[in-house]
């Protein structure tokens, strides 16, 4: 409703030349009157028009002026109305406690002058206009905290989004090179601190610069994509699967030995080359060359673990790729006390470099 329009009050009372009287006085005022006989009535007014100044008898059959007043207020879906009760004078002042704690906000004692309920009537209308500026302001405050709560949400979605994407290799959706460094580090602390084995695996897929110069770059792709599936899905839950350059894997192994990991390793490179990978018409087979290293009390850092890996994988493409080399330099077959997982066993040896069949 527009302040310029004309204010409405809803008038409730049991006596019809009562009421038809108030309301020809109020309409000459310049009010829109609604008119109830009792507060059942008006509840249902109020519930279906609405009217912000509400003026009640006391005394009314069915709901009187106080069980009016109290219903009003209990009421979520009436908003605020200012509510005048018009009682007698000779009422005690206990009386009117009671109709203030029922949720009156003014009083008239009959008989009243047509003024002074104009003048209780003026106060209200301040009242009701303060309330609607406070409920207006209410509204833009929620309105506005909503907007931060969704932009604050919008941020954090998209900072996540940010660190996920500086984990995470865009065309694979590995971990990255920055990420497996850091994984690397955490599980090196680990074993430091805790004294067990940790292992790594270093991959290669074999021949893929023929790949993309026979096939191209889209193609490549696929099989990057295709071989990092496979990597994942062969892979142990805590074991980080990790893309660390072009073609070039990454695969740690916290609390594994490097006869554990040979294991891993060796299934590793056979699903990789017993899966054919399809694209459009073509169909093509690939294989990983693969080198293991465990971390050893010489070993300072995991950048020395890495470059063992690293020299064993590179030992692997030497000797003919699609194999996998070991980077220690024990002579022994591993033993009944090395700690195996359900999915690793013993793998042969021979010397500086083992060599897991391929």
């Amino acid at each position: 409703m527009a302040e310029a329009d004309p204010l409405r009050v809803l008038v409730v009372d049991d006596d019809p030349s009562g009421l038809a009287l108030l309301t020809r006085y109020l309409t000459g005022a310049g009010y829109e009157v609604l008119t109830a006989a009792n507060g059942v009535e008006a509840m249902r007014v109020l519930v279906t028009e609405g009217a912000p100044i509400v003026v009640t008898d006391w005394l009314m059959p069915e709901m009187d002026g106080l069980e009016l007043c109290r219903a009003i207020r209990m009421h979520e879906g009436i908003p605020f109305a200012f509510v005048i009760i018009v009682t007698a004078c000779q009422k005690a002042d206990d009386r009117l406690v009671e109709a203030f704690d029922a949720g009156a906000d003014d009083y008239l004692c009959r008989p009243y002058k047509p003024k002074e309920l104009l003048a209780r009537l003026r106060a209200g209308e301040r009242i009701v206009r303060l309330q609607r500026e406070v409920d207006s302001r209410n509204r833009e405050v929620h309105r506005y905290n909503a907007e931060i709560e969704i932009a604050y949400r919008k941020l954090a979605a998209a900072n996540e989004e940010l660190n996920r994407m500086a984990r995470t290799d865009e065309l694979t959706g590995l971990i990255n090179r920055r990420e497996a460094l850091v994984r690397l580090g955490d599980c090196w602390a680990y074993a430091e601190r805790r004294g067990g084995p940790l292992a790594c695996i270093a991959l290669d897929l074999d021949r893929f610069k023929n790949t993309n110069d026979t096939y191209g770059h889209a193609v490549g792709d696929v099989v990057l994509k295709e071989t990092a599936s496979i990597l994942r899905a062969s892979a142990r839950r805590d074991e980080p699967v990790c893309r660390i350059g072009g073609e070039e894997f990454l695969i740690i192994r916290p609390r594994s030995t490097e006869a554990m990991a040979a294991v891993a390793a060796e299934r590793l490179r056979q699903a990789v080359e017993t899966n054919a990978i399809q694209h459009g018409n073509l169909t093509l087979r690939i294989t990983i060359s693969a080198g293991v290293a465990q971390r050893t009390s010489d070993m300072e850092n995991p950048d020395d673990l890495l470059r063992a890996a690293d020299n064993a994988l590179y030992a692997a493409k030497d000797a003919g790729r699609n194999t996998v080399r070991l980077a220690g330099t024990a002579n022994r077959l591993p033993s009944v006390d090395d700690s195996f997982d359900e999915f690793d066993a013993p793998v042969a040896s021979n010397n500086s470099c083992r060599t897991v069949p391929g």
